[in-house]
Order: C-alpha cells, then structure tokens, then sequence
C-alpha cells in the first residue's frame, strides 16, 4: 500500500475538495465509479487467483493522472471550456472589459488613460493579439478608430469599430464609456488606434474637421470667407485661432504646406478653405492669401456633411 502512494502523485486525501465545477465532478465521479467496478469483478464473478498486481498498479495510476487533468482544468478556470481552445470568453482588468457577445468580441474601456500593455492584457486572456492604442482627438472622433494595421490570419476588416456605449452618448457625462468590437473570427495580429478625449492643452493626434456636428465650430461654414469673419466667428465662441497657409497643386485638385509661417501676417482678406480641430479650444485656419477658382482642400465644393452642425 505504501508502494502506490510513493508512485501515485496525485492522492485520494489531496483531491478534497478540487472537484469544482460540474463538469469536473461529474468525471471524477465517473472515474471513481469505474474503480469501484472494477474492483469488484476482479474480487467477485471471477473465481481464481487474482490478476496480476502490475495490472491492477498500471489502473490506479491512470486514474490519478487521470484525475489529476481533471482537477488542473477545473484550477485553471472555466476558460479552458470556451469557444476557443485554451481561452476565455471574458475578462476583466482595471483598463478594459471584454466578452464574446454572440458574432463579436466586445471590448468597454474603463480606464481611456490606461498605459496599452493593459488592453493588451485582456485582450491576450480571450485570444486575442490586438493591440489597442488611445489617441487624443477632436470631440467629433471621440470614440471613433481613427486608423487600425493587421498582419497575417483573417477576418482582419470584419467587425472592428469603435463607438461610446451607450450609443450617442457624451463622454464625461454618465455613465459614458469607449467601446472596440472585433469579429469572432478575428485571426493575426492587429493594432487599433482608437480616439479618446484629450487633456487639457493636449493636441489632437486625429484632427477633424472642425465644422463637423460635435466639434468647436460646428454648424458654421468656413470655407470660401475671409479670414476676419472666420475669425469673428471662433472669438465669439471662446477659440484660439493659428493659421496654416497652404499652396495649391497646379491643377488645383490638392495642395502642398508652405513651412512655418508666412512670411508676412494673415490678413482679415486672405481666403479660408478649411478649419480643423487643433487641440481644446484651438482651431487652425488653412488659408491662401488670394481667392481660388476651386477648395484645394477638396478639389471642388465642400461636402455638405463636414458643415452640418
């Protein structure tokens, strides 16, 4: 008897109370069940000498290890019973809340300032490699992926975005949170750059438009006016103004940057054809200094959606 507790790792009196989950329990008890029967055929129906004691060793010692890869799966956690082999189907850190919900992962951040390793982190615990980046931008891209990259698998377009849960909320305001879905079938590696309020005096690394419905000058029109009423305009809301002058392409259809600054001050007559968001409360003027044929910017009329308030 001795002999078998030395060659057996894992022990009746150390399973106490490891059997956890369902499914766990109900193999150890079938296991268990199968001894017991055995046991009794080998002692009761058949007369005779008993088997041999190397085949009754070779049993004992498959059903602990047995057992024992019951009791490491139950330790592991239900995890390892999902969908995806050796993953979970949710996880939680102090930067982000993930769980499969139907045909989608879907991904809440808690924390939108949180250091990337630790939505990396949960994203990891689903089976996931997705790393997932929070960039300051305009209050129209909030919530927005605002550029993504994918390397090898599959599914890589298919179900990735971005929103505010709830849908249309305002962040700041509730209980108002960033929210990244990512198709099920999602294989390969990915990095989403997903937009986020910006601190005070923080620039913008995903400069909208600043006419868009939820940016600093939303619903006024701004291209093809001079640069004073603009202005007025942005000072009547509390705004900084910076300007950027810009160089059309020849045929008018694009234009180029003309570095630093011009070389003589923006006047109240040089032509707007775009505004976008800077940073919190600054917004910068794309501006020539005579009135062109066409919008560089858009090689034609500016669309009515980027006006819209």
């Amino acid at each position: 008897m001795n002999e078998l507790r030395q060659l057996a790792r894992v022990r009746d009196e150390d399973l106490a109370g490891q059997a956890s989950g369902a499914g766990a329990r109900a193999l150890l008890s079938a296991i268990t069940a199968t001894g017991t029967a055995t046991g009794t055929a080998d002692t009761v129906h058949e007369p005779g000498p008993p088997p041999p004691r190397r085949r009754r060793m070779r049993r004992l010692l498959a059903g602990a290890l047995v057992t024992a890869a019951v009791v490491t799966a139950v330790a592991a956690g239900p995890g390892l019973l999902g969908d995806r082999a050796g993953t979970a189907t949710s996880y939680a850190n102090a930067a982000m809340e993930i769980e499969l919900r139907g045909d989608y992962w879907v991904a809440e951040v808690r924390d939108p300032f949180a250091d990337h390793h630790e939505y990396a982190e949960a994203f990891r615990a689903v089976g996931l490699d997705i790393d997932l980046q929070l960039l300051p931008v305009s209050p129209g891209q909030v919530g927005e992926i605002v550029r993504m990259g994918f390397a090898g698998g599959k599914g890589h377009s298919k179900g990735v975005g971005g929103d505010r849960e709830p849908a249309g909320c305002t962040f700041g305001q509730g209980d108002c949170r960033l929210k990244v879905t990512v198709g099920r079938d999602f294989t390969g590696k990915g990095v989403l750059y997903l937009g986020r309020p910006a601190r005070s005096g923080e620039r913008y690394q995903g400069s909208g438009t600043a006419t868009r419905q939820g940016e600093m000058l939303a619903g006024f029109r701004v291209d093809e006016r001079p640069v004073g009423e603009v202005v007025a305009e942005a000072r009547r809301r509390g705004l900084k103004v910076v300007f950027q002058a810009i160089v059309p392409n020849e045929n008018g259809d694009g234009y180029g940057i003309r570095p630093g600054a011009p070389s003589e001050p923006v006047a109240d007559d040089w032509i707007v054809w775009e505004a976008e968001s800077e940073q919190p409360g600054v917004v910068r003027l794309l501006v020539t200094e005579k009135r062109l044929p066409r919008n560089p910017v858009y090689g034609g009329p500016k669309p009515a959606e980027l006006t819209s308030g």
